[in-house]
């Protein structure tokens, strides 16, 4: 009765360990993109969002892209209206600058961790090409 009792607590033992090792492979697994997350508006005093990121909020998101939105007064230029750094899924624009009559508005998106610390006024360099590439796959090909 003594070694099937011991047998059975290695077995139990055993069991644990592979389900706890299991358990610490799924938690590293799922851990998502980190990005710094904050707002600033022309309003605020505080301009840390918008000149520190490092000194803003870090946030696991569950998304694809860590972004920045910048946009700026047309007259008198240069003046930023808002700034917002976040993460999407699916952000409206990965790289862009956008301009009318009253803004000018930059959005930018990679897919590295707290990738998004720039002042938002240049493209992101280390985005992933094939990231999304199944949902949005387009092919070249020859007309006939």
């Amino acid at each position: 009765m003594y070694v099937k009792a011991g047998s059975s607590c290695s077995n139990l033992i055993a069991v644990l360990f592979v389900i706890s090792m299991l358990m610490a492979l799924q938690a590293t697994s799922v851990s998502g993109l980190r990005c710094f997350t904050c707002t600033y508006l022309q309003e605020y005093s505080d301009k840390t969002c918008l000149i520190d990121a490092n000194s803003t909020r870090i946030t696991d998101c569950s998304k694809k892209y860590c972004t920045i939105m910048r946009q700026e007064s047309v007259r008198p230029s240069g003046i930023v209206i808002s700034f917002l750094r976040d993460c999407l899924d699916k952000p409206l624009y990965l790289n862009a600058v956008k301009t009318d009559a009253t803004f000018k508005t930059f959005y930018r998106s990679c897919t590295t961790d707290l990738c998004n610390d720039s002042d938002g006024t240049t493209s992101a360099t280390n985005i992933n090409p094939n990231l999304g590439a199944t949902e949005n796959m387009v092919i070249k090909g020859k007309r006939h």
